[in-house]
């Protein structure tokens, strides 16, 4: 068995990867046995070198001389789940959206590290990962449970366009049926603001409206 922990690094910028290759192999349990450019080297590396994990940039070519896709890393992670490897992936992106993370966790990504995260970090994230644990920003954690959690209550609010206050108050009229007063005492805001605001308006909507409303915030579990 390898007493080292086998890297593919996939990266679109060489600079960047042979730099890396020679931080990572400072220390004695590492070794990076390939480099990966675009996305179909990166199906074509994992599938021949089976590396212990990859990482992973997000925004990459589908191939040489194609313009980069923000999500050929993902689509070549995909290919690669697809065929049944082994390998785990750490995203390793210079910087991330929401949307992006999720889709990456749900496609069995185990860590998600920013580029600016010092070397000392990614190197933790590495073993930890291959450890068998997943590692979040700065820490490993059992799972992505809680981040997926958080995660997808921000991309529910950002999908209906309402504020945090707005949810809430529209929350109380369609959950209770709540008058501006009923809803300033459950709120405990002073009632002056609570009309100020555009969702006091909301009281007087169109009932297919609030209908429409109710079915979104269900989905979001503020109801």
């Amino acid at each position: 068995m390898d007493s080292f922990i086998r890297i593919v690094i996939a990266d679109d910028h060489p600079a960047l990867t042979e730099g890396l290759q020679r931080l990572l192999e400072i220390e004695p349990d590492l070794k990076v046995i390939g480099q990966a450019s675009t996305a179909a080297d990166v199906v074509h590396r994992v599938l021949e070198l089976k590396p212990d994990i990859l990482l992973l940039d997000l925004k990459m070519p589908s191939q040489k001389k194609a313009r980069i896709s923000g999500r050929g890393g993902l689509d070549a992670w995909a290919a690669v789940k697809g065929s049944g490897s082994t390998t785990r992936a750490i995203l390793f992106a210079a910087e991330m959206e929401t949307q992006e993370i999720v889709d990456a966790i749900k496609l069995g990504v185990r860590g998600v590290v920013l580029k600016s995260t010092g070397t000392q970090l990614l190197i933790k994230s590495i073993r930890a990962v291959m450890s068998g644990a997943c590692w979040e920003g700065t820490k490993a954690v059992p799972s992505f449970d809680g981040l997926l959690t958080t995660m997808g209550e921000e991309l529910n609010k950002r999908k209906l366009g309402l504020t945090p206050r707005e949810l809430e108050v529209a929350s109380a009229i369609v959950r209770h049926g709540m008058a501006n007063k009923d809803i300033a005492l459950f709120l405990k805001s002073p009632k002056t603001p609570l009309k100020s605001t555009s969702v006091a308006s909301l009281t007087n909507l169109d009932p297919q409206i609030v209908l429409n409303w109710t079915t979104s915030l269900a989905s979001t579990n503020f109801l």
